[in-house]
This record gives C-alpha cells, sequence and structure tokens, in this order.
C-alpha cells in the first residue's frame, strides 16, 4: 500500500481498499468512476455521457480529495457533470480511504481520498508492450490502449495511450438518448532516474474529453459518434515532478506539479464556446519521515501548498475570476510498541485564502470577495491483530473551506439543466468521523465489517425549490448540520478445494439527515453487490483466464428532501 506508511495494510491503522485498474475495468464500466464505483462505501454520481464522479459514503466533489502523479487534482469538482478528470491509461491500481482523511492529503479530505498509483515501470534491463481492446454493445463504444515499457540501468520510461468513442445510449425500448454519446483520448508519459540515494520522476498526462448535453427527453435513432450542439469539451494537462532522497533512517519527498483544467460549453457553435474556463493549480509537496527505536516509532512531517488561479475566456460566466492560496503543515506520529498492536495520532492547520474580481455580464453582477479559512485537524486511531482477525478504531477531523461556486455562483448551468445560485455567507464545513472495523482473513475466506458515523457542523448542499428560472428549476447553496452514518459488512469466499471458484457478496449503506432528522438530498440507495467468478489456469501462449458474472441490487430510495423526486 503507497498512502500513509508504507505497511501491509494488516498492520495499517486505518482501513485502506486497495483495487487493481485491470480487476476494476472486468465490469464493463465506460469510465474509471464507474468502474470504482463496484468497491463497497463507493457509489458513482453519473449525470450520463460518460460522466461520472466518485461517491464516498454519500459526499462527493470537493469533499473527496483525488491524487495521481502523487499531487492533489484540480478540474473544477464542484460541479456535479465535472468527471473524475483521469484517464484509466497508465494507471496500476487505486487506493481508497474512506473517512475523514485531512491529515496527509489536505483540507477537503473530509469524505476521503482517492489515490491512482501509476504504472510501474519495466523490469531492469527490459522492454514490455501491450496493446488491449474492448467493446460496448449499449453505447457501440471502442476503447483502444496500448504502451510500452523501457528499462535500461538507472533510466526508466513509459508510454501510453488510448482512444474511446461512444454513440447515444440505448434505451430499453431500442431507440436511443439524443446527445448522449461522448468521447475520450489520454496520452500518459513518465521517466524515471535513479543515483545513489536519489530517485527522480517526472511525468506527464493528458487527458481531452467530449460530451454532449443531453437536450431532455428527447429520442434518436442516430448511431452517429461525433458529438453535436450542445457540448461540452474538457482538456486536463498534468505535469509532476517528484524527488526521493535516503538518508539513514530518514526519507525526504518533495513533490511539484501543475495542472490545467480547460473546461469550454459549445451551445450555439462548435468554433466559438458560451462558457470558457481556464484553471491553472500549482502544486508543492514537502515530507520528511523518520524511523526510531528499531522502527518501533514513525514521525511523519510536512507541508503542502497549492496556489490556483481561475480565469473566465467567454462571455458566459458561471463563477468569476478568482485566485486561491493554500497552505498546510502536519505531523504524525505512528508508534507500535509490540508486533500485532499499534497507535497513530497526529495533528494539522490548514489555511486558505480566496481572493475574487468584480465581474459584470448583462444578467449577473459578481461583487468582489476576500475571504480567508483555517482550521486545525486532528486523528487517532490503533489496530490489534489477533491471529486472524485485525480490529480497527479510528476518530479523526476534517475542514473544507468553500468553494467559489458555493459563494458566488449565479446562473445556468446547462450540464446537470438547472440554476445555481451561490452564497457569500457560508461558513467552512468541519467534520468529525468515528470509525470501526472487524476484518477476518484466512486462506479461503475473508470477511468484514466497518460501520462510521460522521458527524458535519455547517454542511452545504444545493437545495432544490419550487421557482424556476430560463426554464429550469432554481437550486440554492445553504447550510445545515449533517449526521451520516451506515458501513459496510461483506465476504469473499473460495471454497477449497474448488479453488478457482470466487464468491464475493458486500452491502453498504448511507443515511444522512439534518439536525431535525429530514432527509438530505442527492444521497444515494443502499446497495447489495454479488459477484460469482471461476479463474483458470492454461497452459500455452493463449490464455482463457476467468469468467464472472456481477449483480447490483439497489433499494429503493424514499428518504428524500422537499421537491426531491425518489
Amino acid at each position: 500500500v503507497s498512502t500513509s506508511t508504507v505497511k501491509l495494510q494488516q498492520d495499517n491503522i486505518v482501513s485502506i481498499i486497495q483495487k487493481s485498474i485491470s480487476e476494476l475495468n472486468q465490469s464493463g464500466a465506460t469510465n474509471l468512476t464507474e468502474a470504482i464505483s463496484s468497491i463497497p462505501g463507493v457509489d458513482n454520481y453519473s449525470t450520463g455521457s460518460g460522466i461520472g464522479k466518485p461517491v464516498i459514503r454519500g459526499l462527493s466533489g470537493n469533499r473527496i480529495v483525488v491524487y495521481a502523479q502523487n499531487v492533489r487534482i484540480e478540474n473544477q469538482q464542484w460541479g456535479d457533470e465535472h468527471g473524475l478528470g483521469i484517464g484509466d491509461v497508465g494507471i496500476e491500481n487505486v487506493e481508497i480511504i474512506k473517512g475523514a482523511s485531512s491529515l496527509l492529503y489536505g483540507a477537503d479530505a473530509i469524505g476521503g481520498v482517492l489515490y491512482f498509483v501509476d504504472e510501474r515501470y519495466a523490469p531492469l534491463n527490459s522492454i514490455e508492450s501491450f496493446a488491449s481492446s474492448k467493446y460496448l454493445s449499449n453505447t457501440l463504444g471502442t476503447f483502444n490502449n496500448a504502451g510500452i515499457k523501457f528499462n535500461r540501468n538507472s533510466f526508466k520510461m513509459n508510454l501510453f495511450g488510448s482512444y474511446n468513442s461512444n454513440a447515444d445510449y440505448q434505451l430499453p425500448n431500442s431507440n436511443r438518448a439524443l446527445n448522449t454519446r461522448f468521447s475520450e483520448t489520454n496520452f500518459k508519459t513518465s521517466m524515471g532516474y535513479n543515483y545513489k540515494n536519489w530517485i527522480g520522476n517526472l511525468r506527464y498526462s493528458f487527458l481531452s474529453n467530449d460530451f454532449g448535453i443531453t437536450p431532455g427527453d428527447t429520442i434518436s435513432n442516430s448511431t452517429e459518434h461525433k458529438v453535436q450542439l450542445p457540448f461540452q469539451k474538457v482538456d486536463n494537462h498534468l505535469l509532476t515532478f517528484d524527488n526521493t532522497f535516503f538518508l539513514g533512517k530518514t526519507k525526504l519527498t518533495a513533490t511539484f506539479g501543475y495542472n490545467q483544467n480547460n473546461r469550454k460549453e459549445f451551445e450555439d457553435t462548435v468554433t466559438t464556446p458560451n462558457l470558457n474556463l481556464i484553471l491553472q493549480t500549482y502544486n508543492y509537496h514537502l515530507k520528511s519521515n523518520t524511523s526510531f527505536l528499531n522502527d518501533k516509532l514513525n514521525l511523519m512531517t510536512g507541508i503542502q501548498g497549492m496556489y490556483q488561479q481561475n480565469t473566465n475566456k467567454a462571455d458566459e460566466v458561471l463563477i468569476p475570476n478568482a485566485i486561491i492560496n493554500d497552505i498546510g503543515g502536519f505531523t504524525v506520529l505512528n508508534y507500535s510498541p509490540i508486533t500485532n498492536l499499534a497507535f497513530e495520532g497526529g495533528i494539522r492547520f490548514d489555511n486558505r485564502n480566496i481572493s475574487t474580481t468584480k465581474m459584470q455580464t448583462p444578467d449577473i453582477y459578481f461583487p468582489k470577495l476576500n475571504r480567508n479559512f483555517y482550521n486545525f485537524n486532528f486523528a487517532i486511531g490503533s489496530s490489534y491483530r489477533i491471529k486472524k482477525i485485525v480490529l480497527r478504531a479510528n476518530v479523526a477531523s476534517g475542514f473544507r473551506a468553500l468553494n467559489t461556486s458555493e459563494l458566488l455562483s449565479n446562473g445556468v448551468h446547462e450540464g446537470t439543466l438547472r440554476y445555481e445560485i451561490g452564497n457569500n455567507s457560508l461558513k467552512s464545513e468541519k467534520a468529525t468521523q468515528i470509525d470501526f472495523s472487524i476484518n477476518y482473513e484466512k486462506e479461503h475466506l475473508s470477511f468484514y465489517i466497518n460501520p462510521f458515523y460522521n458527524y458535519i457542523n455547517n454542511y452545504i448542499f444545493l437545495s432544490p425549490s419550487d421557482s424556476v428560472n430560463n426554464n429550469l428549476p432554481v437550486f440554492s447553496y445553504q447550510q445545515t448540520v449533517a449526521n451520516l452514518f451506515g458501513g459496510e459488512v461483506g465476504f469473499h469466499w473460495h471454497p477449497h478445494p474448488v479453488d478457482w471458484l470466487h464468491i464475493e457478496s458486500n452491502y453498504s449503506s448511507v443515511f444522512a439527515s439534518d439536525k431535525p432528522g429530514n432527509a438530505l438530498p442527492l444521497i444515494h440507495a443502499n446497495k447489495i453487490q454479488t459477484t460469482i467468478k471461476s479463474e483458470f489456469k492454461t497452459k500455452g501462449k493463449v490464455k482463457f483466464e476467468s469468467i464472472f458474472i456481477e449483480h447490483i441490487y439497489r433499494f429503493s430510495q424514499d428518504r428524500i428532501a422537499v421537491y426531491e423526486t425518489p
């Protein structure tokens, strides 16, 4: 496990779920977020057209921090129709931390962390290559990936590329939903070099998406793949440089990143965008990790920072030009007095400043704004291993500063077909989560239960109303006290001696309400997910590896907010 202090999962204080991308992609998902939603406690908030946002225990958007290439990804994630912004090419696995994880990953991680791990380099003095293709019958979608990996002495290099194209989604009556077509182009490369006690990696990735914007319940019979008006085009550039130095019992890491997200919406012509947002983010992350007392005591300290600039380049303005400055420092102490017992605790301070420009459009006025948000956070936990059983208990706080959309948005959000109104008097969210887990694992059977309770003060949500503006329903940002509780329980069994058979099932639940007990909006239904899989060991150049069937049952979601549909 690469997150936290790089320990085996059985020795981690916090329960971290790791899944390989190749395993997730077997589900036939149309995007990476949809594939990740097969993990217990994780859901996919989809607005169609290949767009998916990760949801961890009922929380999504700015409450989930996403890491790729060892830096935090920023891509206007406050929007419901703004996808993950990461392609699966060149990614080996994903690690998921559920719950408040602000200590190591910064402010906003009150819902959890998605940590994508890059595909490793080829073994020493070797070259590897691959090509793959996938076809989806519903969207007539083709997904094509290829890559080559090179490793010679101290120099390593990876090069990957992918392209996928999809027509409109097919409905049960064989018609199609108009303009739900989408496509994706992804390119990624990385170069690594090591010399004595230093390891360096330079990585670059480019992701371009075209998403059709569905005009409503309009039927189509077209199987055309090229997007038509209205549609949005999203380009992501990510450049990172990470360094690791080994100095005796101390490991120092320094990571620097540049992320550019360019989001365009075309409504009238394919040449001139109506909305054109450019978000540029500069990241830095410095961390020291030192072991004492024969590796029983581990001290981690670090600082993280981010400078971000949002610029409008078109006539339509949903959020104003803004500059955001983030800085945070943390200390985490891990102590293992005996082999099967461990304690961990830490503290962190974060500060965020948001400064916006006064802007005026024919329909909307944005006032100048300058606000500062800061907070201390803590985490404390313990794990105890008894033969085949691991017990964990954690209490952690989290802090999420507001984003520009929540403060000042005032206009039509085409991708979600609603009129959104911000509120510049909102306060920062502050969360406290209690998390328990019991894991039992033998060679042929594993079982787990993982309940949680998350209390969020000043919880911000988009509240539907009975008003209409520009022929669209009006949603406004409001604040309340939120209580979220639930958990996951599941098992994985492959009976002996029928070791090729795997039976896996899990149940995930989230119940969310405000202080008076009213249901919060946009919370996923509880679900049961079951997979039966057969794995085969075949000889020869052509190998038949596995066959599986997967079933997802969602309970009805009748705990709904006012004006929300079931």
